[in-house]
């Protein structure tokens, strides 16, 4: 299980934070994987693919891509959040929401509290039969997520930063990249 993209949304549904990360460390890479130059321009479906701009990547660190499946997985969470859904209470559980839907060949998984709302593209790698392994690897998620919120309680007490409003300190995007990296070598 490789987590390959990260996005913090505000209450409002505002992106506060997104980032994907480097590819090659996901195991199966069914996106990018091509078996000839002629398919390199086109989708499954023989659409020609559009490739992002410089501009549209230098706004957020993440692909395209990456932002329609974490959006649409945002809107399944709110989705889940307004049918009544109930945290575990108190506790590590508190927060976690556990697995919110499949997206574009990844789990997406979410972590909820009052302001924002976290969601994870992860790769999952894990055969059904494997469950416990599955179980294992949702508890090393789980802690990811709530050293991310950690992370970003501490950016929030920085009386230069704006809450709400996008998070451009370098200081998060390397603590948040030392978390992610740490998660994916233990797979």
């Amino acid at each position: 299980m490789s987590l390959a993209a990260i996005a913090i949304i505000g209450r409002q549904g505002n992106p506060i934070y997104i980032h994907d990360f480097d590819d090659t460390n996901l195991l199966f890479n069914l996106y990018r994987q091509k078996s000839t130059p002629s398919e390199a321009d086109n989708d499954f479906f023989c659409d020609a693919f559009i490739e992002e701009t410089a501009e549209q990547r230098a706004e957020w660190q993440c692909s395209i891509k990456n932002q329609f499946e974490l959006f649409s997985a945002y809107e399944r969470l709110v989705q889940i959040l307004e049918g009544g859904w109930k945290g575990a209470g108190v506790g590590p559980d508190a927060c976690w929401m556990g697995l919110v839907c499949s997206v574009g060949g990844f789990h997406a998984y979410g972590y909820v509290t009052t302001n924002v709302r976290y969601i994870t593209l992860v790769e999952d790698i894990f055969a059904p039969e494997d469950a416990q392994l599955q179980k294992a690897r949702e508890n090393e998620l789980k802690t990811l997520l709530s050293q991310l919120h950690v992370l970003y309680t501490d950016y929030l007490l920085n009386p230069f930063s704006i809450p709400n409003s996008k998070i451009s300190s370098n200081r998060f995007s390397s603590g948040v990249l030392n978390i992610v990296n740490n998660f994916n070598e233990r797979r």
